[in-house]
């Protein structure tokens, strides 16, 4: 009997494997991707100048596609930087590049082709000082037999490089630190009972400019030591905030090993650094086991405490005897 079943589920498992298989190979696509470099440009260009912008795209596909292009404009997400594209077409932020592109069209590109392409960035005239940005995209859509056909949605995979201006003149430069974060993975606290692993510094553009913070954030145990410091926006290029948008910049600490109390100490500047903004955050790290040991202590006082004054009252109770 016990045999008779294990064919019985073995038959079974291999309907069900014969049966899913072409499903699996009818729902796989044939893919479209491409790969762009570089994915950022920051560029500072006068009114009425120009400059020029190279592209490298490559197919990494398994057949032919057309790199269809766009311009979208995008905000930030307030947090980490990252940009939150607009694709309504109908919908163009004071800052767009869009009028300032040119040269800029759809790409064919065959099996494992890879294309240099030059656009201009010419800035009018008249543009206001301050700060442009847009994220030139192309999206992989499959070319030839592969081509869809009229009424066919294409899934296909996006890329884009991230493009700020800079336009000198009267430029508004006001930047506020705004607040220090302290997080445990993804837990933000004060308090914690595990190593806490990284500090947020988190930074309010409130200029018409793009603003490039940086400085030094140090980390003091309760003795007032070092205990670990780094450079804040230390990339290059330097991370943006976008005219305002508020971003933390996050960054790993270390050389928290003892438990108490611990402070964490921003200097940061921007622009010329002709000013330095200063801010600092207190949070304390008690490891679990030694709360275990805490409570236990002052369990151990407060039942001793109960008890010498139960056996206080107790006495004052008992009746005294007479002498004689």
């Amino acid at each position: 009997m016990y045999h008779f079943r294990r064919l019985v589920a073995a038959a079974t498992a291999i309907i069900l494997v014969s049966n899913t298989l072409p499903v699996l190979a009818q729902q796989a696509p044939s893919g479209s991707g491409i790969s762009i470099s570089p994915t950022t440009s920051d560029f500072t260009i006068a009114r009425g100048q120009a400059q020029k912008l190279d592209i490298t795209l490559k197919n990494i596909t398994v057949g032919n596609i057309t790199a269809q292009a766009y311009i979208n404009d995008f905000t930030s997400d307030n947090s980490t930087g990252s940009p939150r594209i607009i694709t309504d077409p109908n919908k163009k932020l004071l800052t767009s590049i869009r009028d300032f592109v040119i040269g800029l069209d759809d790409v064919p590109l065959k099996k494992g082709e890879q294309k240099k392409l030059s656009l201009a960035l010419q800035m009018p005239a008249n543009v206001s000082p301050g700060a442009y940005y847009g994220i030139i995209r192309f999206k992989a859509v499959p070319a030839g037999e592969n081509a869809p056909e009229s009424g066919e949605v294409a899934l296909s995979a996006s890329v884009g490089t991230i493009v700020f201006i800079t336009v000198p003149g009267t430029i508004k430069e006001q930047v506020q630190l705004t607040a220090l974060h302290v997080y445990n993975g993804k837990h933000e606290g004060t308090f914690f009972f595990r190593k806490p692993t990284d500090i947020g510094v988190e930074v309010r553009n409130l200029g018409n400019g793009l603003a490039k913070p940086f400085g030094t954030i140090e980390l003091q145990d309760m003795f007032g030591k070092s205990a670990y410091n780094y450079q804040l926006n230390s990339t290059t290029p330097r991370g943006n905030v976008l005219p305002g948008s508020s971003r933390i910049f996050i960054n790993q600490t270390k050389n928290i090993s003892k438990p108490g109390r611990y402070t964490v100490m921003a200097s940061v500047a921007y622009g010329s650094g002709s000013e330095v903004l200063v801010l600092d955050k207190t949070f304390w790290y008690i490891p679990g086991w030694l709360m275990v040991v805490i409570l236990a202590v002052l369990a151990f006082l407060a039942l001793t405490a109960y008890w010498s004054y139960r056996h206080h009252r107790l006495s004052l109770k008992r009746p005294h005897r007479r002498k004689g």
